[in-house]
């Protein structure tokens, strides 16, 4: 045990004056506990003390602090790529493109819009097993696919397959995309999409 202690004035009573338990040295670091009997709930609460930074932290280190930080985030049940949100409808029902489309913007979102090759890329990998509808139709009136932007569709991005006769939506899925039925089928389900949240989350520095 080491001898070289050194006491405080803690302005206490004598009947309430700390009692030395006991001192132990580690690594330089003297401890000293001591019993302290409070006055209004007689109770005894330890105290320790040491006269030396704490092995645990080291002289030089200096203490964490926490910062915030602002990242893109998606609601519950939602996935994220890049800078959007998608929800993969898991029921399968025949439903309209109109009415799929109300049950995106119901949910302050609307349905899909493919703006360039990573997001085609995405969504192929997304939609192996089931065909969704997109926010692609063909415009009657200027003979034109066109997306719900009023954007016209770039064949250079991917080739719409299928029957051109009676189908003017569009759905992706099983790696192409494919004309279908606007009055909806029970191949196809509902997808949207809505840009990301900014989030802050505590960042640790």
């Amino acid at each position: 045990m080491s001898e070289n202690l050194i006491y405080s004035d803690l302005n206490l009573t004598e009947s309430t004056r700390p009692r030395l338990q006991k001192v132990t040295e580690v690594q330089g670091t003297i401890y000293a506990e001591v019993k302290v009997q409070s006055l209004d709930t007689n109770a005894a609460d330890s105290y320790t003390l040491s006269d030396r930074p704490t092995a645990s932290s080291p002289p030089d280190s200096t203490p964490s602090s926490t910062t915030y930080e602002e990242a893109l985030g998606c609601p519950q049940h939602w996935e994220q790529n890049g800078e959007k949100c998608y929800f993969f409808s898991p029921v399968q029902k025949i439903i309209d493109w109109n009415t799929s489309r109300k049950e995106c913007t119901d949910n302050n979102s609307d349905l899909v819009i493919i703006d360039n090759n990573e997001e085609l890329c995405y969504l192929f990998s997304r939609t192996r097993s089931h065909y969704y509808l997109l926010g692609l139709k063909f415009s009657k009136s200027e003979e034109k696919w066109k997306w719900i932007n009023d954007v016209e569709h770039n064949p250079d991005m991917f080739t719409i397959g299928g029957d051109f006769t009676d189908y003017f939506c569009t759905v992706i899925g099983h790696g192409k995309v494919e004309t279908a039925s606007c009055s909806g089928s029970l191949t196809t389900q509902s997808m949207c999409e809505k840009a990301a949240n900014i989030l802050e989350r505590q960042k640790e520095s």
